[in-house]
């Protein structure tokens, strides 16, 4: 299968490709979102924003497949590949809301099989930050059997814990944190990952958001298409003879060159906690603002999902490191959200969530109230080469820092 080439540019305004809600005084962040597909290589996403859980952006366009035309709509499902682990560490901190798991008990209490080859020690708190030494599988896997994730799961319970110098410390892995936690949840609760989410998360509080999409959902998917750069910014981990790199970013390659791998249905329909999650950026940013409210609320104080408590552990450093292998630095909480890596003053100082390959972000700032979430369709390599998101939550911060300081004179 070949890869389809960049869309040409429309021919129309991309300011008439954008639809949605936008309230007043939040235009400069549309104005944005027009300037990322006519400026900045965006094929087609959504971008949306909740303070103190009501929307304030809520905006989408573009191409939601450039091979059929069809468009971006309002109910387009996108995949948030890393994103996912940031969705993985909600189920798991609901579990230890709720008493059933503690991140610092080692992992084999509540699976025994794990602690074979020198892991009995491992805590869920070392694999969720990605300083476990397990950022890959020893033995060879192909694209279709890490779709299996008990399968996955049984590998990792077998294989030693990496003896190389630079696995001390944070060494990020794109899939095992996801197959650990997920078989973690099911010895606890019973159910799959994917089910306990849908359940107890989803469910109750009307989100779209769905660990593997369900296939009678697939045809609302819109179609990835690698972008700008993407694949060359792998090149070196993905050709790579050093044993470590193959055992993270070739077994197997994530983000194959010769086929966009997750347009599969195989691929989208299959669990896959860490990398294949599902959702709008409506139901996503409502997730996060769920998450910011209970991150403020005054101890004791009823919360929707976790305790202010479990909160603050979650979202309060425990790792600052540069990753030895991939030479970024990364801050994690304590339950596996990704952190500023600089301090940062404003309403979005204090923000944490995940994101994603490509491009998406999704994050909660508790100061100010906020959820945030970005999809997209075209993965555009990390850095410089894509102001995409950043470009979004600039202006939306903007604005909040704005009428923060206005609300402030006025007292």
């Amino acid at each position: 299968m070949s890869i389809s080439a960049p869309a040409p540019a429309p021919t129309t305004d991309p300011s008439s490709l954008v639809h949605g809600y936008v309230a007043e005084g939040f235009e400069s962040v549309r104005e944005e979102f027009v300037r990322n597909l006519r400026e900045r290589d965006e094929l087609g996403g959504a971008f949306s924003a909740q303070v103190h859980g009501t929307p304030v952006v809520d905006i989408w366009g573009g191409t939601a497949d450039a091979e059929t035309g069809r468009p971006w709509e309002r109910d387009t499902l996108e995949m948030i590949f890393s994103a996912s682990k940031g969705i993985v560490a909600i189920a798991l901190l609901v579990l230890v809301d709720r008493g059933r798991l503690d991140l610092d008990t080692p992992v084999a209490h509540y699976w025994p099989e794990f602690g074979a080859a020198g892991k009995s020690a491992i805590t869920l708190r070392e694999v969720v930050t990605y300083t476990a030494q397990l950022p890959g599988i020893r033995a060879s896997v192909s694209q279709e059997e890490i779709q299996d994730p008990r399968a996955m799961a049984k590998l990792l319970a077998d294989q030693a814990p990496e003896s190389d110098s630079r696995a001390e410390g944070i060494l990020y892995g794109p899939f095992t944190m996801g197959w650990i936690v997920a078989e973690v949840v099911r010895r606890v609760d019973g159910r799959s990952i994917d089910r306990f989410f849908a359940e107890e998360i989803a469910g109750p509080h009307g989100l779209d958001i769905y660990f593997g999409i369900p296939q009678e959902l697939e045809h609302r998917v819109a179609r990835l298409e690698y972008g700008q750069n993407f694949l060359d910014q792998y090149t070196g981990f993905f050709t790579s003879g050093d044993a470590l790199t193959q055992r993270i970013w070739q077994n197997p390659i994530p983000f194959p060159h010769e086929e966009m791998i997750w347009n599969r249905s195989s691929r989208r329909t299959s669990l896959m906690p860490a990398a294949n999650v599902f959702g709008t950026a409506r139901s996503l940013s409502a997730l996060y603002g769920i998450l910011a409210a209970d991150a403020e609320r005054a101890p004791g104080e009823q919360y929707t999902l976790i305790s202010r408590a479990v909160a603050d552990d979650a979202r309060g450093e425990y790792v600052r490191k540069v990753d030895q292998l991939i030479n970024i630095p990364m801050v994690y909480g304590g339950a596996g959200f990704r952190l500023r890596t600089t301090e940062r003053p404003g309403v979005d100082g204090d923000s944490f969530g995940h994101d994603g390959g490509g491009g998406s972000a999704h994050l909660a700032w508790p100061g100010a109230g906020v959820g945030v979430s970005y999809v997209t369709n075209r993965l555009i390599a990390v850095g410089p080469d894509d102001k995409r998101a950043g470009s979004l939550l600039k202006a939306l911060a903007a604005k909040l820092n704005a009428a923060a300081a206005g609300s402030q004179g006025a007292r």
